[in-house]
């Protein structure tokens, strides 16, 4: 007698185990962008320095990084303290669709911290800001595999670290540039600076250090508009920040693996480490520091104190190109 797969596989949907391999650092697609915290030895035996710049599964001991912004992300995350103290997910909305949008939990979300106040079960919840890109040199020619394809890495920004990366990216859309999108009309040119301007500059990220209400030194990202990029390469960044929007969301979007779960049991324990931050288990610096502490509602409604819509040095356009970029 032989089992027909057909017989079962519907109504064994959703159940059974999945074998998974974890993925390498090195084979990631995209790297996160982390200062060290404290000094560490990791996966490959390179000493962590404290203070310094790693990208993980790339580069180690950095000083400073340079990447050109593809494709960022507000989203809504709350957490609760788990095991040794970690934060773990225990609501989440990737913020996608029309209004209005929901947890994973279901809960209506409030479109700004004040409205999020006026309800006990979401006013723990804190925005973050996740920013992907093309990591370069100062000059802007990718960083590249063996196969010539570009190496793509991330960053978070939330906690004391959101206000520097909201900053930035507002920055980012005041820039006053020639049109490249067309035809240039007034809808197109406010679509550019939304989604274009940020692709069109080197953005320089180096470490500050703020002091958190605990009177404690904590690593912030500081943000400079570099070089900026050639418009024809431009549109190719925008070709492949188009072919990897499926991924960001991938990558990002975790209700696309937790809504389910939660439907169910109503709780949800939330992604690893590795999964939550983009740094292994092993690493628990982004989840220790009491950031989120410090900003009891994040800036949703700051107004834009800086009154500089344009590089402090007129951004240089350099000889390069991506032409030999394979993607």
């Amino acid at each position: 007698m032989a089992i027909q797969m057909d017989d079962y596989k519907d109504e064994f949907s959703g159940t059974g185990v999945e074998n998974k391999t974890p993925v390498k650092p090195e084979d990631e697609f995209f790297h996160a962008v982390y200062i060290g915290h404290t000094a560490r030895k990791n996966h490959l035996g390179i000493i962590e320095e404290s203070g310094k710049f790693h990208i993980r599964g790339v580069a180690y001991n950095l000083n400073e990084v340079h990447m050109i912004i593809c494709l960022t992300k507000k989203i809504l995350v709350k957490t609760v303290k788990g095991a040794n103290n970690k934060d773990q997910i225990d609501c989440f909305s990737f913020q996608d669709g029309p209004l209005p949008h929901k947890g994973i939990k279901g809960h209506v979300c409030g479109l700004n911290a004040n409205e999020r106040a006026l309800n006990a079960f979401c006013s723990p919840c804190r925005a973050q800001l996740i920013v992907t890109g093309i990591l370069c040199d100062e000059a802007g020619n990718p960083m590249k595999t063996d196969e010539g394809k570009p190496i793509f890495g991330f960053l978070r920004g939330k906690g004391m670290r959101y206000a520097g990366v909201s900053d930035h990216l507002n920055e980012l859309t005041k820039l006053e540039l020639t049109p490249i999108v067309q035809p240039i009309t007034e809808e197109s040119k406010a679509w550019e600076k939304k989604h274009v301007n940020q692709s069109r500059v080197v953005t320089k990220i180096t470490r500050d250090i703020a002091t958190s209400s605990y009177n404690s030194s904590v690593n912030v990202f500081k943000f400079e508009i570099g070089h900026m990029i050639p418009d024809d390469a431009v549109e190719k960044i925008m070709d492949i920040s188009k072919n990897i929007i499926e991924k960001f969301k991938e990558k990002f979007d975790w209700s696309r693996t937790a809504s389910a779960q939660a439907a169910a049991v109503n709780t949800y324990s939330g992604p690893t480490q590795a999964q939550q931050f983009g740094v292994p288990d092993s690493m628990p610096e982004e989840s220790q520091e009491p950031e989120d502490d410090d900003l009891p509602f994040e800036p949703d409604n700051k107004p834009n104190t800086s009154t500089n819509t344009k590089p402090k040095e007129e951004p240089k356009k350099q000889d390069f190109g991506f032409d030999d970029l394979n993607f």
